[in-house]
């Protein structure tokens, strides 16, 4: 066995070689002056401009949204709490500027949330769906219910912000691009198992069924973005059809430019679907040899049914008297079933800031994404704006990359400024140096093109040392098509070792003025005079404070409210033992023992 000196000296050295190959990959960056193509300082004059246009001169409200969680144990008891909370401000519009107000932030006392989720350990399984085997299993189940409950606060209250009309600016304190995936994840894997705690549930508008929620997945309300790829052509037809006439085989093979081979592959999959849901998709066109299609009244009424089980969770997770995840005879509503409801509150999101000209932005402090090296950059030299042979190698994080190169002494880009955009499903793709298409989906299946556009952005330098900066973080938002369109491109990408066709977001040399707006956005609404909103944000920094306040203060009260009920369980049934995991028993006795300072 090594002596503590001898194991320090290997440390020194071990360390000493990371540190010279960080120098040499930092000198390399700095140096990369082609780099600065994916740089795009602020425009102030573009960004004010199209402010005046996006909402007209005058006062809004801007506001800023985090979420916090706390998971503590008590017995065999977990107790789950979630809050998340706003603060809003003023901001104008004129012609010669954006204005936020910062000085008068406040908590925004309609804006805020929270639940309280108490769980016995043998319930965790069924409602974390998931194993539990091990301790590790157990935080990550009792993680997983809880980051679900969380997103799911932090949605609701984002969509009640946008629709009320109020709020023309919303900041998230988390990426939806990075939010989203795996959200989808849990959702394609319910449609996959066909398990769904609320199938069969009464609504107004008819009985719940999977059909609903398959058909919520990729259409949305009706209004998704949804490729034309051979995967989602049943989901392209039956978006045709919901104007509920009558369609020819002929008619929608035309409007969707398919060949006949690809038309029968799609009605193959949509009477497949039909049959699965026992006839409730199809009312015409069900039957093999049929050339007239048409969609059934209740598959038509698909999204009243699904909103009304997605308004009645919210309910009972947030409001609700009972257990905010049980009902029926030993029937949960799992983690997965909640990320099924956060996708769609995604969706609904995305629809009420199109319908209220409302700006959802996403802002990712901590990421470690490697998509602009590892994609976006080899993809910018395959379309001629760097040279494939200067692109710097073995730097895995973008932030790291981007950090580097800004503080660089032989290149000089003012703050602030952001990089390029380009669609997120960039995050779901390699680029492969030999074989074509160059483009292929990392895991067999890409992302959908035409939800979010992603962007880095750096907002401050120091007065006192121009090369010393604020961090770089992410920023992203949904797409659109009136600033967007024009900066869409269809490459080739391999999906299912298939070509495909992607019309994909890339916004290359030129400028989108939506996303000049942002970065004018985010340059006035930190704090530089407060380390931690230094080139981030203000209503941010004040929501995280916040919540997280909140969570503390509320942590010791909810104990106690438990304690109250469980401690005559543990004293009358002899359970003080029995009703604890080992490790926390002997964790106690540890900490006793050390705080008496006597040794076993």
């Amino acid at each position: 066995m090594l002596g503590f000196s001898e194991t320090a000296r290997k440390l020194k050295v071990e360390t000493s070689i990371l540190v010279d190959a960080f120098r040499r990959r930092a000198r390399q960056i700095r140096g990369s002056r082609e780099l600065t193509a994916l740089i795009k300082p602020l425009d102030r004059e573009t960004a004010v401009r199209t402010a005046c246009e996006y909402f007209g001169e005058g006062e809004y409200l801007a506001a800023g949204i985090d979420g916090s969680m706390q998971t503590d144990e008590l017995l065999e008891m977990f107790i789950f709490y979630i809050n998340a909370a706003a603060y809003s401000c003023p901001f104008t519009v004129s012609k010669g500027r954006v204005e936020f107000h910062l000085d008068r932030a406040e908590r925004n006392d309609k804006l805020s949330v929270s639940a309280a989720v108490p769980l016995w350990m043998e319930d965790l399984p069924e409602a974390a769906d998931s194993s539990v085997e091990t301790d590790y299993q157990v935080e990550a189940a009792s993680s997983r219910i809880s980051f679900a409950i969380m997103t799911m606060a932090e949605l609701k209250m984002a969509c009640e912000a946008v629709g009320a009309g109020q709020v023309k600016i919303l900041l998230l304190d988390r990426p939806l691009s990075g939010t989203f995936p795996p959200l989808a994840r849990d959702y394609r894997d319910l449609l996959r198992m066909k398990k769904f705690s609320l199938a069969g549930m009464a609504t107004p508008a008819g009985t719940l069924s999977l059909l609903d929620m398959t058909l919520a997945y990729y259409l949305g309300s009706g209004d998704n973005p949804l490729p034309p790829r051979e995967r989602l052509l049943p989901y392209v037809v039956v978006r045709m059809l919901l104007d509920g006439e009558t369609h020819s085989a002929t008619e929608i093979g035309g409007k969707l430019g398919l060949s006949v081979n690809g038309f029968e592959k799609a009605v193959k999959r949509l009477r497949r679907i039909n049959a699965d849901s026992d006839g409730l998709l199809l009312e015409k066109g069900g039957g093999k040899g049929e050339d007239r299609f048409q969609i059934t009244d209740y598959a038509r009424r698909y999204w009243r049914r699904v909103e009304h089980a997605l308004d009645w969770v919210l309910e009972k997770v947030f409001k609700g008297v009972e257990h905010p995840l049980a009902f029926g005879d030993d029937r949960w509503l799992t983690a997965r079933d909640l990320n099924v409801f956060n996708t769609l509150l995604v969706y609904r999101l995305r629809s009420l800031a199109q319908e209220n000209k409302a700006l959802v932005i996403g802002v990712a402090k901590d990421v470690g994404a490697t998509d602009l090296s590892r994609v976006v950059m080899p993809f910018a030299a395959s379309v001629g704006m760097l040279d494939p042979g200067r692109i710097p190698r073995g730097v895995k994080s973008d932030r790291a990359l981007l950090g580097l190169l800004s503080t660089s002494e032989e290149i000089d880009f003012p703050t602030p400024w952001r990089t390029l955009g380009y669609d997120a499903v960039f995050t779901t793709l390699v680029f492969r140096e030999e074989g074509e298409p160059s483009l292929a989906a990392a895991r067999k299946r890409a992302g959908l093109e035409g939800f979010f556009v992603r962007s880095y952005f750096q907002l401050r330098s120091m007065e006192t040392d121009y090369r010393s900066k604020s961090s770089v973080f992410l920023y992203d938002r949904f797409q659109n098509e009136v600033f967007d369109g024009g900066h869409r491109m269809t490459v080739k990408m391999s999906e299912m070792n298939r070509s495909c066709d992607a019309n994909v977001y890339f916004e290359g040399e030129s400028r989108n003025r939506l996303d000049e707006l942002i970065l004018l956005v985010l340059s006035v609404s930190d704090n530089p005079h407060v380390a931690e909103a230094f080139g981030h944000n203000q209503l941010l920094f004040l929501a995280d404070k916040a919540v997280k306040a909140e969570a503390k203060q509320a942590r010791p009260m909810l104990r106690g409210v438990v304690e109250l009920e469980i401690g005559p369980l543990a004293r009358t049934d002899r359970m003080f033992n029995i009703a604890r995991r080992f490790r926390d028993i002997r964790a106690e006795y540890e900490g006793m023992r050390e705080a008496g300072g006597g040794e076993e």
